[in-house]
């Protein structure tokens, strides 16, 4: 008898909650962004190594850091950066555009990059799991397959979370009591 009720209306109530559930987070996920580098005859190289970067919209980009090495010889003798010039360092600076203020001068000033902003990127990345049965259990998922989208979620030490998906599972279970 079990067996006959999670091959039947079991299943087909399991799939219209994931259903549901899959509709309230494309209507609450947020929407995406896209770095571009603008081309110009030299570009920053940690800027061109962002170019199409797509990334939530509640989430800061993570621009590699750099440092400038002079030209000249170490404390061995040993020439340092012979050409002298920019060099990308271990880390990270956060940004939620190009030229935000919270960037150093360096990564900032004279930036011709640009943030694009992408409708519903994460709503499209947004799909649900066929349902499985098993001996005593029924399931589905809801999964959002989209780049840093647990920092979307949960946030992180540079952002807020959106918890668009926490707040779409509670809605939908306190529908489906």
């Amino acid at each position: 008898m079990a067996a006959r009720l999670a091959a039947g209306p079991i299943r087909r109530r399991v799939e219209r909650v994931t259903d549901a559930a899959a509709a309230e987070v494309r209507d609450r996920a947020p929407d995406g962004k896209q770095w571009v580098t603008e081309p110009s005859e030299h570009p920053r190289h940690w800027h061109a190594e962002m170019d199409g970067a797509s990334i939530p919209e509640n989430v800061s980009y993570k621009v590699p850091r750099a440092t400038y090495i002079p030209k000249g010889r170490g404390e061995d003798g040993k020439a340092v950066n012979p050409g002298g010039g920019w060099q990308s360092i271990p880390g990270w600076d956060f940004a939620a555009r190009p030229r935000d203020p919270r960037l150093p001068d360096y990564q900032s000033v004279n930036c011709g990059c640009r943030s694009v902003p992408i409708p519903g990127a994460l709503a499209r990345a947004t799909h649900t799991t066929p349902v499985v049965v098993r001996p005593g259990r029924v399931s589905s998922s809801v999964v959002c397959d989209y780049n840093r989208v647990v920092e979307a979620e949960f946030g992180s030490s540079a952002d807020a979370g959106a918890h668009f998906m926490g707040l779409a599972a509670a809605v939908v279970a306190a529908r489906y009591r």
